[in-house]
């Protein structure tokens, strides 16, 4: 089963515990406490008051601005204070490819058995070739990973497809995830791929990467919980998509007739090359709105007579 991970970006520990209440209310599976984002972090002071009763299993992530995040200090710092969370018992800890090896020599071999260390990488210009992201992969699994993230970001809707084609290829637990608008099909779709885990945010105040939906939107739209490998994909092809209400009305109209299928809001660039890419079997059926009606009529094999009236 694919978790359902909320990020946790609140400039203070309290916020950060009203949030995990929150998020644990609204029906996640654990939580990640991003460190970088709390102002003022003390790690001996805060890590304590920020684990205590949490009510969701933790995932810690101390993000470099190198990599995105917030903190800009030393990596021994920052080292520290992952291993001080271990040691405090939460389950998960992430650390970038880039510092994994120094990271692991860190540990020394004393990380409990409890605590899965997450290797990720993350890409904010592009998403690289299928090639590219195997070996990517590959260099992750190498390091000592338990399990392997790669981030990257969708200038095509496209681009997803490479990141789906390398997940359902991928040996050890994976997260993969396609940023930006045009990636949200790799959030909503994880469950299908094989995904370990998506992220879902409280509100569009609380994102912490681009084009994540909200938890509410994954359970209560999309239906993510029901979503498999053999579930059906279906949606709206359109530029703009985003304020379509179609995912609404038809993701409650496949529910109510216990079809296994999803429908997405499909932000694309080109139809005849969205159609190319996604031609199997479980891209089974698309609406097609502004501005490609035009290009759809081009794109289809056959026509019926009131379309060739039209």
């Amino acid at each position: 089963m694919t978790l359902l991970c909320v990020p946790l970006v609140g400039r203070t520990v309290e916020e950060m515990k009203i949030d995990a209440a929150a998020a644990a209310a609204a029906g996640g599976d654990l939580v990640e406490i991003r460190l970088d984002y709390i102002e003022g972090f003390r790690p001996r002071e805060d890590l304590p008051r920020l684990l205590h009763s949490c009510p969701l299993p933790v995932l810690v992530t101390y993000r470099p601005n190198w990599e995105g995040g917030r903190y800009d200090g030393d990596d021994a710092t920052r080292f520290e204070t992952l291993c001080l969370a271990m040691e405090l018992g939460v389950d998960y800890v992430d650390i970038e490819l880039k510092v994994a090896d120094k990271f692991v020599d860190f540990l020394s071999g004393n990380k409990p058995d409890k605590c899965k260390l997450i290797v990720s990488s993350h890409n904010y210009e592009s998403t690289p070739s299928c090639e590219e992201l195997a070996n990517l992969v590959a260099r992750i699994q190498e390091v000592g990973a338990d399990i392997v993230k790669v981030a990257t970001t969708a200038t095509d809707i496209i681009d997803v497809s490479r990141m789906f084609q390398v997940m359902v290829h991928c040996q050890v637990p994976m997260i993969g995830l396609v940023m930006s608008e045009r990636g949200l099909m790799s959030r909503v779709l994880s469950p299908k791929f094989g995904g370990y885990l998506t992220f879902g945010i409280l509100d569009a105040t609380k994102t912490s990467a681009s084009g994540q939906p909200t938890l509410e939107e994954l359970l209560d739209v999309y239906n993510i919980r029901c979503i498999g490998p053999d579930t059906k994909v279906l949606g709206l092809i359109a530029n703009p998509v985003k304020q379509s209400k179609s995912p609404i009305l038809h993701n409650k109209c496949l529910q109510s007739v216990g079809y296994n299928a999803v429908y997405l809001p499909l932000l694309a660039d080109d139809l005849a090359r969205f159609l190319d890419t996604y031609s199997s079997p479980d891209f089974s059926g698309f609406s097609c709105s502004l501005p490609f009606k035009v290009d759809a009529v081009h794109c289809c094999h056959e026509h019926d007579a009131v379309a060739k009236s039209q």
